[in-house]
C-alpha cells in the first residue's frame, strides 16, 4: 500500500517524542488531552480513557490533583497524595504499594477533565470531591492489600 494513501492508519511513536510534543504545546499555553494508557489509576480512570492537562507553573498543588510528572525517565499519570523533604509523593489508585517521589521540577500538567470512554459526559476531576474520594481510596490501600489477599 502506499505510504501517502487516504486509508487511516495506527502511527506509533516513542513516548519521548509524544510527551516531548504534548510539552511543545503546554508551554505554548494551551490545554492537551491525552489518552491514558494502562491501569495504575484504576477504579477512577481506566485505560484508553482521555484527560484534558494543563501546564503546571509552580502554583500551590491540592491534594488529590491528578498530574502528569516525569520520574527517573518515564513519564507518570498519578495522584498528588502528599510531600515529603520537598518532594511531591505520587501514587496511581490502582496500585497498592508503590509511590514516586518528584521534585517541583518534574511535575508537567495537572488534569482537569476526564473523558470517560463508556460515558457521553466528561467529569471536572480537580474539584474537591473527585480529588477528595482519590486521597481516601489511596488511604486505605493497607485494607485493599489485605482483601487482595484474602480474595485470592
Amino acid at each position: 500500500m502506499a505510504e501517502n494513501s487516504s486509508d487511516s492508519k495506527t502511527r506509533v511513536i516513542s513516548n519521548e517524542d509524544y510527551f516531548a510534543e504534548v510539552q511543545r504545546i503546554l508551554r505554548e499555553g494551551k490545554e492537551v488531552r491525552i489518552r491514558i494508557k494502562g491501569n495504575s489509576m484504576l477504579p477512577f480512570i481506566k485505560n484508553g480513557d482521555m484527560v484534558l492537562l494543563r501546564a503546571y507553573q509552580g502554583q500551590s498543588l491540592a491534594l488529590g490533583s491528578n498530574i502528569l510528572a516525569k520520574d527517573k525517565d518515564k513519564f507518570v499519570f498519578h495522584r498528588f497524595v502528599g510531600k515529603k523533604n520537598n518532594q511531591y509523593i505520587l501514587a496511581g489508585d490502582g496500585n497498592l504499594v508503590l509511590r514516586e517521589y518528584v521534585e517541583a521540577t518534574d511535575i508537567i500538567a495537572i488534569a482537569y477533565t476526564h473523558y470517560p470512554q463508556d460515558k457521553d459526559k466528561a467529569v471536572a476531576i480537580n474539584r474537591p470531591f473527585p480529588r477528595l474520594r482519590g486521597l481516601g481510596w489511596y488511604h486505605i490501600r493497607l485494607l485493599r492489600r489485605i482483601a487482595a489477599k484474602l480474595a485470592r
